[in-house]
């Protein structure tokens, strides 16, 4: 019989890693997972097309943190968000 082994590490460098978007530098694309928002923060963010699954890209890091939005608004829509608001959207940026 033949034993296989998986290292923790292993297993977890392969799996996305998910943070604020406040980290994500300038520049750098991602996806949005989710954020930690009330109802009303959450439902003006969803309407203005950040909303999970959403491909984005930083532009300002700040106050206020700017994001393009792709695919929304004709491929060419910008967003700014308030810095407290920016910290609890959490996106896993794409590798390259």
């Amino acid at each position: 019989m033949t034993q296989q082994t998986h290292s923790t590490t292993e297993n977890t460098m392969s799996q996305a890693v998910s943070i604020p978007l406040t980290q994500l530098p300038r520049g750098k694309r991602a996806t949005v997972n989710a954020a930690d928002l009330d109802e009303q923060d959450g439902k003006m963010l969803r309407a203005m097309g950040l909303r999970p699954d959403a491909s984005i890209q930083m532009c300002r890091l700040g106050e206020p943190c700017i994001v393009s939005l792709s695919g929304a608004c004709g491929g060419g829509c910008r967003i700014g968000l308030a810095k407290d608001i920016a910290s609890r959207v959490m996106v896993t940026p794409h590798s390259n």
